[in-house]
């Protein structure tokens, strides 16, 4: 039998105990030898299984919602994680595209700095190939005029009109021989200034410094374009967390309702059974004393009140079979 300390927990269920000890203090005076009841189960012990059944309705509609709510937060939180996975690979993929790009125009540069360099140096190769052939030729012009003076002064002291004609004759190729030099000399100088020139020209300080200003500019408008594109990653990223914060808290606001709203209704559900309690006890009190009153008046005799009252103790068979039927009936019974 339930103790008078877990039955006024109940609130109105201390009118069951006081029930109880009035029916037990009559059935002591009493005989109950020949008392009839519908069942073996007790008021009091039926009254357990209803609030029992009642409080185990109520914990499986809580824990229904709870995991309710328990699922969505969990798929909300592997919807930001799968997000948050999409956002750093894409990022990642991004950096990786920028860093092709990147190595791509510095070989690219480093090519074209290369055809510039072997250029140059070809350059220097052809004016120093004509330098060495411009000292060559003025190496024979002075080996040949010293080979000619020689001549001259072997034939020098004779006199002669064959003497004569060979010094004039070595005199005028002297003379052809001095104009065709200086005529070389002049195309080899034209041809030196010139080629110095286009040197010049292809290596001034101008074209190394645009082609310098180029690269520099190749790689500033890049890195713009990198910035540009890091300082929109991280504005949508910021975008994107908002909204899911947002999300969140709304997440969070609902789930709060839910369970505020859980609990008002579970609060509305005990004070309804409460209240439905105690009517149904006011009820049978009433209809108990109306019954006592009626047996009394009709004369029925003190057994007869008797009876009624150790009936009234016991609920009816449909109940009592309501209760053995039950899952949790034998705990209860225990």
């Amino acid at each position: 039998m339930t103790s008078a300390a877990g039955l006024s927990e109940l609130g109105p269920g201390s009118d069951i105990l006081d029930d109880e000890r009035t029916n037990s203090a009559r059935s002591s005076i009493m005989p109950t030898l020949a008392a009839h009841r519908d069942s073996n189960v007790s008021v009091s012990k039926f009254n357990r299984w209803i609030v029992g059944e009642r409080a185990r309705d109520s914990g499986d509609q809580g824990r229904a919602e709870f995991d309710s709510l328990k699922s969505l937060r969990q798929s909300a939180q592997e919807s930001h994680r799968q997000y948050g996975a999409s956002l750093g690979a894409a990022s990642r993929a991004q950096m990786q595209r920028d860093k092709q790009q990147y190595d791509a125009t510095r070989r690219l540069n480093q090519y074209k700095g290369s055809l510039v360099r072997d250029d140059v140096s070809a350059q220097k190769s052809e004016a120093a190939r004509l330098r060495g052939e411009w000292v060559d030729y003025g190496r024979k012009l002075a080996e040949a005029r010293m080979e000619q003076r020689e001549r001259i002064r072997q034939v020098t002291g004779e006199g002669s009109k064959r003497v004569q004609d060979l010094v004039a004759q070595a005199k005028y190729e002297e003379q052809e021989y001095e104009a065709e030099l200086s005529e070389r000399r002049a195309e080899i100088l034209r041809s030196n200034q010139e080629e110095v020139a286009r040197v010049k020209e292809e290596t001034a300080d101008a074209v190394i410094d645009a082609s310098k200003q180029f690269a520099l500019d190749r790689r500033r408008s890049i890195a713009t374009g990198t910035k540009q594109d890091i300082d929109g990653w991280k504005s949508e990223r910021g975008k994107n967390t908002a909204e899911h914060l947002k999300q969140a808290r709304a997440n969070r606001e609902d789930a709060k309702a839910s369970r505020a709203k859980a609990k008002q209704l579970r609060e509305q559900i005990i004070r309804d059974r409460h209240r439905e309690a105690g009517q149904a006890r006011d009820l049978r009190n009433r209809n108990k004393l109306a019954k006592d009153q009626q047996l009394l008046e009709s004369g029925a005799g003190v057994k007869a009140v008797h009876d009624g009252i150790y009936r009234a103790k016991y609920v009816p068979s449909d109940s009592a079979d309501l209760l053995n039927t039950s899952k949790y009936g034998k705990s209860t019974s225990a």
